[in-house]
Parts: structure tokens; sequence; C-alpha cells
């Protein structure tokens, strides 16, 4: 048979002192991954400084290759794309569905009977199936778990009231 696992604490005093560091840790923790997240956003505006030219110029040069094919559009009749040394430049058919009102469409799409352009998102209420007899939920194959799992709570205001260093 396996050995319990115990604990190194001995006593409430243990756990207590024990909480006090986790509560440390954790204030540090936080300072690391907010200096981290500051030194992120930091190094993210000055790369979208460096950038923002090359992305002024890489739209303009887009837009005028752009241009120049639909100027051209009449050498694409036969073949719809056409390859060039440094890419390609095609013309695709494309599709897309505009709304004005997401609403409004599937009221009408409703009474036109063509509910089958509608998509309904389905997902289980777990919050409400949660006070469900067992019973009737084990006919539709939904089991509830049960654990008596430990929580944990560092008190941060009586740390930082005590004045500990962090």
């Amino acid at each position: 048979m396996a050995k319990k696992k115990q604990s190194s604490y001995k006593s409430w005093d243990d756990v207590n002192e024990a909480l006090k560091t986790l509560a440390q840790l954790k204030i540090k923790k936080n300072k690391i991954e907010n200096r981290q997240n500051f030194m992120l956003l930091k190094v993210k505006e000055i790369c979208e400084k460096k950038a923002g030219s090359l992305v002024v110029d890489i739209k303009n040069i887009e837009k005028e290759i752009e241009l120049y094919a639909e100027e051209n559009k009449d050498e694409f009749a036969k073949k719809r794309s056409k390859k060039l040394t440094f890419g390609t430049i095609s013309f695709r058919l494309t599709k897309k569905i505009t709304c004005k009102s997401i609403d409004a469409a599937i009221k009408a799409l409703k009474a036109l009977s063509l509910d089958h352009f509608i998509r309904v998102k389905e997902e289980l209420d777990k919050e409400a199936l949660i006070d469900v007899d067992e019973s009737l939920l084990t006919k539709a194959g939904i089991g509830i778990k049960r654990e008596d799992k430990v929580s944990i709570e560092p008190d941060f205001v009586t740390l930082a009231n005590i004045g500990s260093e962090v």
C-alpha cells in the first residue's frame, strides 16, 4: 500500500507563516509580471514607431500595384494570374455577405422559413445543471464530480498593514 504524503508543517503557526510567505511571493511575482508587461508595452511602442513608415510605404506600394493591375485588367481575361520575377499578381473572384442590420436579416430569414441559414450556438448551462436531480442528469449522460478542495487565500491587506518588505 502506498504511503500517504504528509505535510512538513507541524502546526497552524507553521501554516500561518507559510501563508505570509506565500503572499509575499505572489506579490513579488505580480511585480515582476507587471514590470514585464510594462517592458513589453514599451518595446511594442518602439517597434511600432520604427515600423510606422514601413507600414505606410507597404500600403502605398500595394495600392499602386492594385491600381496598375485594375488598369490592365484586360491582360487577365484568359489567365487570371501573372507571374513576375518578384511575385504574382492575380484576380480572384470572392464573395462577401453584407448586412445593414443583422437583427432585421434574422427576422426576415425566419419569416421566409429560411431558419437553416441562421447559426445557433448550443452549449451546456453548467451553472443551472448543477442543481438538477442527478438521476435525470445520468439519463442524459451527465455526471456531477464532487471534490473537497483546499482553498488557500493569503491575506495581502494584513501583510501590507504590518509593513512587511516584499
